[in-house]
């Protein structure tokens, strides 16, 4: 039988502060675990992450953690569980109207991304839209690209948001949306990303690989084929492991009805892709 996952609640105390050595370390393994799809490990690792840092009174800590869980939640398909969660914890950590800190703001904006995702997944995009708003409303009061402080690898800020409200578009099959959106969106501008702050590593890549496939959809493989050549040079062994990477060039090649350019044939070989 499937884990039943559980929201925080509101017992203990929202410090804000750094969680112990032990959640942190077991909210990372359980990150990476998610990552090569060890699922049931990876939930036991973050399940302690929240566990340890509600002990521990950090309701942030815990509040991030519960944010893993809703990632590897999503990669499972179980999308009811993963909004619900995120919305319930939401609610356990929300900032007050004054006073709250920009890690306070990330945790809580973190939250309504991950259930927005599940929501957009689940074909429920009155809810996702909701829940992207509540993530803006977060990313206006930190103002600029913010470090989370509880969960020190991930980034939170204007820019983040749009990126990955950016997704939604891609999941419900509308390309020319996410092409629209990257071009003409303030936040997913070069200079919005200079004053604003960038994304996180992963997300700035994963934002690449999805406007790649969104000109590939649209047929314009020549601008997808830019895009996945920036991403080859930004993070060249991560592209390699990435199977939408592999599926965007996979589509590249069907599409292509000309002689395949040096650049496309050298970027399947990389990706192990054969057309």
């Amino acid at each position: 039988m499937p884990h039943k996952p559980s929201p925080i609640t509101t017992a203990g105390t929202s410090t804000g502060r750094h969680c112990w050595p032990a959640p942190e370390a077991l909210r990372l393994a359980g990150t990476y675990l998610t990552q090569v799809r060890q699922y049931d490990i990876a939930y036991a690792a973050v399940r302690g992450a929240i566990m340890d840092a509600r002990q521990a009174g950090d309701m942030l800590a815990a509040g991030s953690g519960v944010g893993c869980m809703c990632w590897l939640l999503v990669r499972q398909g179980r999308l009811d569980e993963a909004e619900q969660v995120a919305a319930r914890s939401m609610d356990a950590v929300e900032p007050k109207i004054t006073g709250a800190k920009p890690d306070h703001y990330a945790v809580w904006g973190g939250l309504a991304m991950e259930a927005a995702a599940a929501a957009a997944r689940n074909n429920r995009p009155d809810e996702a839209k909701a829940y992207r708003q509540a993530a803006r409303v977060a990313a206006t009061a930190v103002g600029t690209a913010h470090r989370n402080v509880s969960r020190h690898w991930s980034v939170f800020g204007p820019v983040t948001v749009a990126v990955k409200a950016l997704e939604d578009s891609l999941v419900i099959g509308d390309a020319r949306a996410v092409v629209r959106k990257a071009g003409e969106q303030e936040e997913l501008s070069p200079k919005a990303w200079k004053r604003l702050g960038r994304p996180s590593t992963n997300d700035g890549n994963r934002f690449t690989l999805d406007v790649a496939r969104a000109h590939t959809r649209t047929g314009d493989l020549s601008a997808a084929m830019d895009e996945l050549t920036r991403a080859r040079e930004a993070a060249p062994q991560w592209l390699r492991h990435q199977n939408g990477a592999a599926e965007t060039m996979q589509e590249i090649l069907g599409k292509r009805k000309r002689t395949l350019t040096t650049e496309m044939r050298e970027m399947a070989d990389y990706l192990g892709v054969v057309g």
